[in-house]
This record gives C-alpha cells, sequence and structure tokens, in this order.
C-alpha cells in the first residue's frame, strides 16, 4: 500500500480561505491547503485508517505537533555535564505507529549528525498490527549553531523500508550574550520556506512599519474557518533568562485582552518553551467571532498602540511602532501554507532583532478591507496586480501639474523585492518649485491606511550616478500633519531598484479629500504607488 505520510506535512494549516489581498507582502506564493489535527491529536492520521492495509504499514507521528510530521527541531545550551539552569528542549518522542494486518518489524535506527536515542529500545523489535513505538531522541551538540540529521526507521513495510526523519537543532555557548539564533535561524531550523528578509534587507529599521520579505501589514485578523478555533503555538522564546510572555486576543476597538497561555520563565531562552506550571509545549487556542488583534507582553498588533515615540527617539522616520509582525508560514518547498503564519514580536527599543517570542498561527486570515484608491504614480494608464487588484492612473491627482512622471530608463528594470515590478518602475517627484513640494489629492473620507510604495530608480541604479544613504531625503505629510520625517528610500530599502511599502495608519479625513504632500530637504521626493484603504 503506496502513502504519503512521510512526505513533508504542512502543519498548522486549515481548509479555509487562503485569500491573502488584505495583508500586503512584496512577494507571492501559491496556496496550498491542508488539514490541521486536532490541538493535542499532534499529527497523526491513523484515525482516518477505516481498513488496515494488508501487511506491515508504518506511519510516524511528531508528539510536538510542529513543524512536520518528518522534522523534529530541537535546542541546546551549553555543556552536556554542567549546562546552564535553563529550560531546554533537546528530547522529542517520535512515535511509530504500524498500520497494517501484520507485525512491523524495525530492524535498524541509524542516527546522523549529533543526536542519539534516549531510550534502551533492543533492537530488532517489531510492532503488533494496531500497536506503536515511542522513540525518545536526545540532541546532545555541544558547540557550533544550526545542526542537521537524520533518522533512518528501517522496517519491512515493503513500500517504505527506510523511513527518513529530519533532525534539525540550534545549540548556544551561553543564554542571550549575543548568540541566540536569529529569527532566520528560528526560521531555517523549524524548515519554513518563509523569507524573513530579502537580500540586502534588514528587520532592524527601528520600528518603522515598513514590510520585509514574505511578510504582512495586517494589525489585525480573522477566523478563516469560523466552525474551528484559532490555534497558536510558541515556536521559541528568546529574552530574558527568567521572564514569562503571555500572548492574548483582543476585539478590534477594544484593549480588553483574552489571555491564551504563558510560556515558561525557565524557557526565555529556548526553542518550543513550555506552558508556564506545565509540561506541556505553550500552545492554545481561541474562538472569536469578529475582528481580532494579538498582544504579547506589552506589545500589540496594531502598531498606533505601542510606544512610538521609543523607535522615533532610535532613528525610524516613522510611522513606527511595528512591534509584532506577520510573515505567510511555507513549506519547505516554498508553498504557502493556507491560513498560516509566522508571529514574532520585539520587546520596543532594544535591538529589534524580533526573536523574542515567536509563534505559528493557525487558522486565521487577514481582515477584510475596503480599499478606496490604488494609485500606480507616473503612470498613464491602469495596471493589474498578479492578485487583479487594479492600480489607476495617477493623472490630474498630483501639483504642480507639471510635475514630470519619470522612469528607470528603457527598458525598465527589474525591481527586486516584488512580483509586481510595473508598479515601481515609474514614479513622480521632480518638482521645479521653490518648495519642491509634490502633492496628491484622492478622493476618501473618515480614518483610512495609506501604504505607500517606493523604489529608488535613479541613484545607485546601472548607469546612473553613484547611489547609497543621503542621496535623496524627503518628509511625508498627511492632512497637513508630518508622518515621515527625513525618510531615505536607499536607507529603507537596502539600495537602487528595491521596492519598498510603508504603512501609515490612523488619518483623519473630514472633506472628502486625502491630501498627502512629499517635501524634499535633499533631490527630491520620489514615490511609485499609493494605496488608500478604510481603517
Amino acid at each position: 500500500m503506496v502513502n504519503n505520510h512521510f512526505t513533508q506535512d504542512t502543519s498548522g494549516a486549515l481548509l479555509g480561505d487562503s485569500n491573502n489581498s488584505n495583508g500586503y507582502r512584496l512577494t507571492q506564493q501559491d496556496s496550498l491547503s491542508t488539514i490541521e489535527t486536532p490541538l493535542n491529536a499532534r499529527l497523526s492520521s491513523s484515525s482516518s485508517s477505516a481498513v488496515a492495509a494488508v501487511g506491515p504499514e508504518i506511519e510516524i507521528e511528531n508528539l510536538d505537533g510542529v513543524p512536520f510530521s518528518n522534522r523534529l527541531v530541537f535546542s541546546r545550551i551549553g555543556s552536556l555535564t554542567n549546562p546552564p539552569p535553563n529550560g531546554v528542549h533537546d528530547i522529542v518522542t517520535l512515535r511509530t505507529k504500524n498500520l497494517g494486518s501484520s507485525p512491523l518489524r524495525i530492524s535498524g535506527v541509524p542516527i546522523t549528525g549529533p543526536w542519539e536515542l534516549a531510550n534502551n529500545t533492543p533492537l530488532p523489535t517489531s510492532i503488533a498490527a494496531g500497536g506503536q513505538l515511542d522513540l525518545r531522541v536526545r540532541f546532545k551538540a555541544t558547540s557550533g549553531d544550526i545542526h542537521n540529521g537524520t533518522l533512518t526507521i528501517k522496517s519491512n513495510d515493503s513500500n517504505e523500508p527506510n523511513t527518513v526523519v529530519q533532525l534539525a537543532g540550534f545549540w548556544q555557548r551561553i543564554p542571550e550574550g549575543g548568540v541566540e539564533p536569529t529569527l532566520n535561524e528560528i526560521v531555517k531550523v523549524f524548515g519554513y520556506g518563509t523569507t524573513i528578509t530579502n537580500p540586502g534587507q534588514e528587520l532592524n529599521k527601528n520600528g518603522l512599519v515598513q514590510t520585509v520579505g514574505d511578510e504582512v501589514i495586517s494589525p489585525y485578523w480573522q477566523r478563516a474557518n469560523t466552525s474551528t478555533p484559532v490555534i497558536v503555538r510558541q515556536l521559541a522564546a528568546f529574552h530574558k533568562p527568567g521572564g514569562t510572555a503571555t500572548v492574548s486576543w483582543f476585539g478590534k476597538g477594544s484593549s480588553t485582552t483574552a489571555q491564551i497561555f504563558t510560556h515558561a520563565g525557565i524557557d526565555a531562552q529556548t526553542l518550543l518553551p513550555d506552558k508556564n506550571n506545565s509540561t506541556q509545549l505553550a500552545q492554545g487556542t481561541f474562538n472569536s467571532n469578529g475582528t481580532f488583534g494579538f498582544r504579547i507582553a506589552d506589545e500589540w498588533s496594531d502598531p498606533l498602540k505601542n510606544n512610538q515615540l521609543v523607535d522615533k527617539n532610535n532613528g525610524s522616520p516613522g510611522p513606527s511602532g511595528h512591534h509584532v509582525r506577520f510573515w505567510q508560514a511555507e513549506d519547505g518547498q516554498g508553498k504557502a501554507i493556507a491560513n498560516t503564519w509566522i508571529m514574532a514580536m520585539d520587546y520596543s527599543g532594544i535591538n529589534y532583532d524580533y526573536n523574542d517570542n515567536v509563534y505559528l498561527i493557525s487558522n486565521v486570515r487577514p481582515e477584510t478591507r475596503t480599499v478606496l484608491n490604488r494609485i500606480d504614480v507616473g503612470s498613464s494608464s491602469s495596471y493589474t496586480d498578479i492578485k487583479g487588484n487594479v492600480w489607476r492612473s495617477d493623472t490630474g491627482l498630483f501639483t504642480p501639474t507639471n510635475a514630470p512622471a519619470e522612469n528607470g530608463g528603457t527598458p525598465a528594470p527589474a525591481i527586486a523585492n516584488t512580483v509586481d515590478d510595473k508598479i515601481y518602475q515609474t514614479y513622480r517627484g521632480r518638482v521645479d518649485n521653490a518648495q519642491r513640494l509634490l502633492t496628491f489629492n484622492l478622493p476618501a473620507s473618515g480614518q483610512v491606511e495609506v501604504r505607500l510604495h517606493f523604489a529608488e530608480l535613479f541613484w545607485g541604479a546601472p548607469g546612473k550616478p553613484a547611489g547609497g544613504v543621503g542621496k535623496r531625503v524627503f518628509d511625508v505629510t498627511a492632512e497637513g500633519k508630518t508622518v515621515m520625517d527625513d525618510y531615505d528610500i536607499t536607507a529603507a530599502s537596502g539600495g537602487a531598484l528595491k521596492g519598498t511599502m510603508v504603512s501609515i495608519r490612523g488619518i483623519q479625513v473630514n472633506d472628502g479629500k486625502l491630501t498627502l504632500g512629499f517635501d524634499a530637504s535633499v533631490n527630491y521626493a520620489s514615490v511609485a504607488g499609493i494605496e488608500v484603504m478604510r481603517m
């Protein structure tokens, strides 16, 4: 009997709407619909097997539940003989089941890398039809950072005689001390294909509300499948040893939170921490019939609720408060796991590395938003992007009316960090007046969010003058208030021909017309695309 029990299992996803059009990301991945097992059922699918296979039939189950049925994740600190008193996740249980009609004979379990079996299982051994065997696997690295290995179960299953399980672990010399795994390394150890940062991008922008990699901007969320709960699992905690962190949810428009769980303080420096006062992994569920956000410790998914002054004092040009961030979860092949996201937070004003508390969230989608305008600045015609959204020309929407449309030359240059190059290949910015002020007037009313798209097409581009930080600096105002101060596209995006997007929330429009100003202090301002949506 041939099955797919040992293909990479996209744990954490639920059936439901995988539409991501309301959470902006600069890359686009296909959706992969999978079924989430109940929280404590882990990844086993044996309950759905109505008839036993003829002969022996192997199935494996990762009792951690994440990341996949055929991938186990570990972490350790220090030496084996004298480790620090921190909690670690160095032992994982792999359950081997026999779904067949005759005994499954295990002849060997060879392991590569710094791992060993923690239980004394005599080999060879047999698992009766319908039976199971638990293998406890211990991570024993004493140096290095990321380690990879394999565990192979050799059996008499004629279709799968060699069942390979991936092993991945992170070893650090001491707690904290600059040796914690980065968010990129955490995602790599778990085997997710998610791109946290593209080449040249940095996570640390001092709280600037700007996307990187596969990130989406969505302060608020909704259940994708309203018949099942939201599932939250903590993947990592790397903050002050001994400190706990509580993850909660709250309804949009409210500051009243409902706790999901708190991780154990002893596990403040580990992958897969335990729940506080428990030996179970830190995970939980909740139900909400409305739109909701997340709060982790004192940081909120809505940047307007966070301390923005500390970010600005650290150098953020604004808008600030970007302390809880979301990325589309992707399997090892880079396919989007439907309705599943990586949520990462950082305590504001410290180092903005976003590895302090990291979670996997399942059965959620970005909240549905009403888009009032999508403007492809500098274009003379409309453009339909890869998601089917129509961007219209900016004709008649700006002053001075003689501000020329500009571009990156012919042929149009490729733009990094986006699959919609055209939005970034034209811009408007050269304003030959005393103020060097470019103004857009767009129909809108009420409280709105503005998303501004930028790419540096001149300074540092091939065949153009040398680039670098400080060549183009400008402010942005909305309804007469400064919302971005001394913004530098090169500093924000990492160089020429790289797309980037900044989100500005909470702009109040009372006269039916949103006025945006781009006021240059060095060279000219430049903007490539504008989106306006209701809050």
